[in-house]
């Protein structure tokens, strides 16, 4: 049975990661880059909420501590069973200061590798059955009778798991009406019935458990059970918040742990990317584009100046891990992921690290593929067969290029004759005259705007005879897709067959399906792979996540004490310094560059140019610029200061003279 659970203690460090606690637990600052484990807060149950900051601990040569440097935030854990997310988190820090140091000397990398502690400590959890669940165990009535947990998911069949159970026909007493039926291509999946083939339903399906409390409903009120049975925090956040839906949580962070990590990325204004591993997907297939929430200002995807940017992360991404298709649409309402984007306004993107592999395809060879010629259309064969015909009867190139010129380009061969000479007017016409007496009919026809009277035709193919028996084949569900990749390459292994079970409120049912977690976390071999991959993929992020640098100050003599002084910021990463929905929360000034911040100048000496000059973002490889005229006396100084939370701030004193600017 494949259960990946990948446990991981209290300090946060696995065997993966050995050498990364190690440099984090010493506080070493003799290597440069170092890690420091940081605790950001507390989970409800007590667990600490860390962060791994990694990079150059001390004052670099930008001027920049490592709290100040441009960061990547890497976050994984929301959901507690997605082990996959925790392991790689780390194992992407311990290669970024392995492989990579010298990026760290300009980037800071901040890795919260378990968002949800209380998640997935309940799901390491060994002492019960395991369920299919990431949410943070929480005391809650969710069938409203005054008591809490009372009624959760039950092992029938004592395999240790929490499964599902089918039960045959309806059931009165407890409002059971059968919706679905066994597939009969795979009697192991169910599928809603087809009327048109006559099928009707003859099952329902339930999470594996008995009514505890006996109020007629199963499995509704505890951790694991068909509500959930606690707080799932892709749906606890603040940015379309699902109010009163299951698992959202009696309000938007309510959870101390997630809570504790909004107040940490606020009061980082450094952070100028993030990437989730989770559920959702953002790079294998780019969220919508100018849809918006109710009141129209909040995007529920992206927004529709960031398209392009997400469009060139996410090409890098298929590169760089050979995730070419998304698993699917998962909705982001309430999710860190879309607060990130929303409110905290920094680009940020989403993977869930591994996938089924029949969505995983090497984008190299879809290129060469695509590159390869394509398959002529029956037309164009028909046209190059005409063409050759044409040819072999002696028919001139001129006008069989005529016959098969487009309208605009036949216009402008009349056009071209109308101003030639009458000598060459009449040496084109003459091979018009010499050419067979049905090409002739066919150029004069297109000449005045009228359909070709000989255009090739395409005979009608007659379909194939179906074949008396189609073979069997497997459905192309997702569920078929996940039963032939564990049959395939699990030996089964991850899929428990239906077994008959005496249940004492339903009679017979059968319970078995997919075992927790199969579908979410990949096998133990698989790990190292997919951490090399999604630690190429950040390499690469970093060299497209904005980068800010100032040219030299430019000093220029307008007139007998009058100078011109400007100073150029130039962006260059491959993405904006801000994105569109960073532009539009607000949360952080931008770009700020000021003439004399302690006033030295008095402002009448300011003769154009605004003192503080700000701009809220530069476009990929774009730059912007300040510049003032200033009266002053030669060889006197003056002081450009300038202001970026997410790049650091700089400081550049200028001497008024030529070649001033330092």
């Amino acid at each position: 049975m494949i259960l990946n659970q990948h446990r991981v203690g209290r300090s946060g460090c696995s065997p993966l990661l050995a050498a990364l606690c190690v440099v984090a637990a010493s506080g070493a600052a003799a290597a440069a880059p170092s890690a420091e484990v940081v605790r950001i807060g507390t989970s409800a149950e007590g667990r600490p909420v860390e962060v791994i900051a990694i990079g150059e601990a001390s004052i670099g040569a930008d001027g920049l501590s490592r709290d100040e440097r441009p960061a990547l935030v890497i976050v994984a854990g929301m959901q507690g069973h997605h082990a996959v997310g925790r392991a790689t988190a780390r194992a992407v820090g311990e290669r970024l200061m392995r492989d990579h140091p010298d990026l760290l000397s300009g980037w800071t990398v901040y890795i919260l590798a378990d968002a949800n502690p209380d998640g997935s400590a309940r799901w390491s959890d060994q002492r019960g059955a395991v369920a299919e669940s990431g949410r943070a165990p929480a005391t809650l009535d969710e069938d409203g009778d005054g008591r809490t947990n009372e009624d959760g998911p039950n092992d029938l069949n004592g395999d240790g798991l929490i499964t599902m159970m089918r039960v045959r026909g309806a059931i009165p007493a407890y409002g059971i009406e059968p919706s679905l039926t066994i597939d009969p291509d795979e009697p192991r999946l169910m599928r809603k019935p087809d009327a048109a083939k006559g099928e009707v339903a003859t099952h329902s399906v339930w999470v594996e458990g008995i009514d505890d409390d006996g109020d007629g409903r199963f499995n509704e009120d505890g951790w694991g059970g068909a509500s959930g049975g606690g707080v799932d925090f892709d749906r606890h956040f603040p940015i379309h918040w699902p109010e009163h839906e299951d698992g959202a949580g009696l309000y938007p962070l309510q959870r101390p742990a997630a809570r504790a990590v909004v107040e940490w990325a606020q009061s980082r204004g450094n952070i100028v990317g993030v990437l989730v591993y989770g559920p959702h997907d953002t790079l294998a297939s780019v969220p919508p584009a100018g849809k918006f929430g109710p009141l129209g200002r909040v995007s529920t995807g992206i927004e529709n100046d960031d398209k392009s940017g997400y469009e060139l992360v996410s090409e890098a991404f298929k590169k760089a891990t050979g995730i070419s298709r998304s698993a699917g649409e998962v909705d982001r309402g309430g999710s860190f992921l879309q607060w990130s984007y929303a409110d905290l306004g920094v680009w940020t993107f989403g993977t869930p690290v591994w996938v089924r592999p029949d969505l995983v395809g090497s984008v190299g060879d879809k290129d060469d593929a695509s590159a390869a010629e394509p398959e002529p259309s029956p037309m164009e064969e028909a046209i190059a067969r005409d063409r050759t015909a044409l040819a072999e009867r002696g028919v001139p190139q001129e006008l069989i290029e005529f016959i098969y010129a487009t309208t605009d380009e036949r216009a402008a061969i009349v056009a071209e004759m109308d101003a030639m000479t009458p000598e060459e007017r009449n040496e084109r016409m003459n091979l018009l005259r010499n050419a067979p007496m049905d090409v002739q009919q066919r150029v004069m026809a297109l000449a005045q705007g009228q359909p070709d009277p000989m255009a090739p035709k395409i005979e009608p193919v007659p379909e194939p005879e179906k074949p008396v028996s189609k073979p069997k084949k497997r459905g192309d569900s997702d569920e078929a897709k996940w039963l032939a990749w564990i049959d395939d390459e699990r030996a089964g292994s991850g899929f428990v067959g239906w077994t008959e079970v005496d249940h004492p409120q339903l009679g017979t049912v059968e319970v078995g399906g997919f075992a927790p977690g199969v579908r979410v976390n990949p096998p133990d071999e698989l790990l190292e792979s997919l951490a090399d991959k999604q630690a190429a993929f950040v390499v690469e992020l970093l060299g497209m996540l904005p980068t800010l640098v100032f040219d030299e100050p430019r000093v220029e003599r307008v007139g007998d004490g009058l100078w011109r002084v400007s100073l150029t910021a130039r962006n260059t990463g491959s993405l904006a310094t801000v994105p569109a929905s960073g532009v539009k929360a607000r949360r952080l000034p931008g770009l700020i560059m000021a003439l004399d911040p302690d006033l030295a100048v008095p402002n009448e000496s300011i003769v154009s140019g605004r003192r503080v000059q700000t701009l809220e973002t530069i476009a990929p490889s774009g730059e912007a610029r300040a510049e003032w005229m200033i009266a002053a006396e030669e060889g006197s100084s003056v002081r450009i200061a300038v202001r970026s939370a997410r790049f650091g701030d700089r400081g550049f004193d200028v001497r008024l003279g030529e070649g001033g600017g330092r």
